[in-house]
């Protein structure tokens, strides 16, 4: 067997080696990207999951104020009308 005869299947031996490590190293990268991007989406939703539950907190810190403010409103208007009656009944100028 000549040197000629094993030139060709070396040749290309080589470039089908050089051609797979491409791939191989072209799909670790591909990979590694990947990874970043599911990292990136995995933060954005765990931001979105924050503002989400701060939402939920601010609401219902809300809706308590509502009813204290409404408990409030309904302290003043009673005391309101007992300054009433008594300035009536007592016949006294209460402005």
């Amino acid at each position: 067997m000549e040197l000629k005869d094993l030139w060709v299947p070396a040749v290309s031996a080589a470039v089908a080696i050089g051609m797979s490590m491409a791939t191989v190293t072209a799909t670790a990268q591909d990979a590694d990207e990947l990874a970043d991007r599911v990292r990136e989406v995995e933060v954005k939703q765990a931001g979105e999951e924050g503002t989400k539950v701060m939402v939920k907190q601010n609401t219902e810190r809300l809706e308590r104020l509502e009813s204290i403010v409404e408990k409030i409103a309904e302290a003043q208007l009673k005391t309101l009308q007992n300054q009433a009656r008594m300035c009536e009944k007592l016949s006294a100028d209460c402005q």
